[in-house]
């Protein structure tokens, strides 16, 4: 009977619940009232919410169990650079914190108490937001487990993040930049930032980069690959997005400049008595290809050099937005060449630099009349 008076007068309630899917063993709950109503009660509360499949696992999976059934996931699903990330974030920040958590007890208050340390640590916004949604990840999974059945994290908000001005070079100032680096011994670095100003392709892009890549007939560069380092060892993924897979048209000066660094290049291979090929990385110097972080480092090097402020790598990307601003080009055509899914996301970015445009379709109205 699912209902029992025992000695001391109170009731004892006890369902099965299934068996379980990992032992195959019978599962059964049990809850002891002070009456035989209340065990009505409790009897069908708890079968009603068995029958819609909102009863908790019985199958406690400790948090640690949850966390590296995500990163499995992530492994498995996601680019090698995003499940290194998330690593780093459970490891770093969020293991230590849930590690002896009950998940099933876990609340929202709780949540918002976590995010609330985070801020209390001095971490900036940007970096707890991707702590939480990290954190959202792993609870999502204990809920696809049937260990939970809500998201403690969904009612947390985002904190609010503050826009940070765009640095970019305008031409004058990458030329000064570029009269600053010495030709004799740092013609690869002249080659790669060229290239960064005046294609506006990631880091990881130019990377990937082989010389059986580039069109020298049609003057093109075709990006479709990435390159990234995980534990110190290459890995080659497809680019951030499906769109960002694309041909680029390359100026015939910048051409030729990279042709130039190829004759340089075979010379310091054959010193090097390294093979050379068209299955060469473009910017590589050494038996392996380079890390971002080298070309992150010189720009600040050589900047010390004049009076030029220095900008991130990244911020190469943006130059080439404002550089074809400056030529007058419209949102299609960067779009197009920067690999963004949609004119929408290239005006989300980058429309506070268009500050003339509505000024000239109000007076192109003039015309009408």
């Amino acid at each position: 009977m699912p209902i029992k008076k025992i000695k001391n007068g109170r009731y004892k309630v006890d369902i099965s619940i299934g068996s379980d899917p990992i032992t195959g063993k019978r599962r059964r709950l049990t809850r002891t009232v002070s009456s035989k109503k209340q065990a009505e009660d409790v009897y069908y509360q708890l079968t009603q919410k068995y029958n819609r499949g909102q009863m908790l696992s019985i199958r406690d999976l400790s948090f640690d169990i949850i966390a590296e059934l995500y990163l499995e996931d992530c492994k498995l699903h996601k680019k090698p650079n995003y499940y290194q990330n998330q690593q780093y974030l459970i490891h770093k920040h969020i293991a230590k914190n849930f590690k002896k958590s009950n998940l099933k007890k876990v609340t929202a208050n709780d949540i918002r108490d976590y995010q609330q340390r985070l801020i209390n640590s001095g971490l900036s916004n940007k970096s707890i937001n991707n702590i939480m949604i990290c954190l959202k990840c792993i609870f999502d999974k204990a809920l696809e487990e049937h260990v939970i059945t809500i998201n403690p994290c969904n009612s947390v908000k985002n904190l609010p993040l503050d826009k940070k001005q765009m640095k970019f070079w305008t031409p004058d100032q990458f030329k000064e930049f570029i009269s600053l680096i010495n030709d004799e011994e740092e013609f690869l670095f002249k080659a790669y930032y060229t290239t960064g100003y005046l294609t506006g392709m990631r880091c990881g892009e130019m990377l990937a980069l082989n010389w059986n890549d580039i069109d020298e007939y049609r003057r093109e560069i075709n990006v479709y690959k990435s390159l990234t380092y995980i534990d110190k060892e290459i890995v080659i993924t497809e680019p951030k997005t499906k769109n960002s897979i694309r041909r680029i048209s390359i100026n015939s000066k910048l051409l030729a400049l990279l042709k130039t660094w190829r004759k340089k290049q075979q010379l310091l291979f054959s010193k090097l008595n390294i093979p050379h090929s068209g299955n060469t990385h473009i910017f590589q110097y050494r038996e392996k290809a380079p890390t971002k972080d080298i070309f992150s480092r010189r720009i600040r090097t050589i900047c010390k050099r004049g009076e030029l402020i220095p900008i991130r790598q990244h911020d190469l990307r943006h130059s080439h937005v404002a550089l074809l601003i400056h030529q007058g080009e419209d949102y299609p055509i960067i779009k197009e060449r920067l690999g963004h899914a949609s004119i929408k996301t290239t005006i989300d970015v980058y429309g506070h630099l268009f500050p003339n445009k509505q000024k000239e379709t109000a007076d192109k109205l003039d015309d009408l009349f």
